[in-house]
């Protein structure tokens, strides 16, 4: 058994509730890859409804649209990142690697002896 300190954390943005955090920030980058909200969400194994509902949440809270929709036509319907999300991306995954950097180093001053035991 290892009886060795590890360093887990969660960190979200929050605006009147949770606004944004990593599981948003997966479905949008899924929206991204896929073009279609219902590919991201099936890719996450959530209910598209679920999806839908998340992301009105979201831009309600935000302020602003997440989701450029088109409806149907010969290829079908689809979705996209408005400009708005993906600055929002940007800044959020930037945010966290920093966050992640600067709180390893934190881990490693106050739970990490110089010789690397703990």
């Amino acid at each position: 058994m290892d009886n060795k300190l590890n360093l887990k954390f969660k960190i979200w943005l929050e605006k009147d509730g949770k606004a944004f955090g990593n599981g948003p920030y997966e479905l949008l980058n899924g929206v991204k890859e896929r073009g279609s909200l219902r590919k991201a969400a099936q890719d996450m194994n959530m209910s598209y409804s679920l999806a839908h509902k998340l992301i009105k949440s979201l831009e309600e809270r935000l302020g602003y649209p997440l989701i450029e929709r088109t409806v149907g036509g010969s290829g079908g319907g689809g979705s996209s990142l408005t400009q708005d999300a993906e600055h929002l991306m940007q800044n959020y995954h930037a945010f966290i690697q920093e966050a992640e950097t600067s709180l390893d180093r934190l881990f490693q001053e106050y739970f990490v002896k110089k010789d690397g035991s703990q």
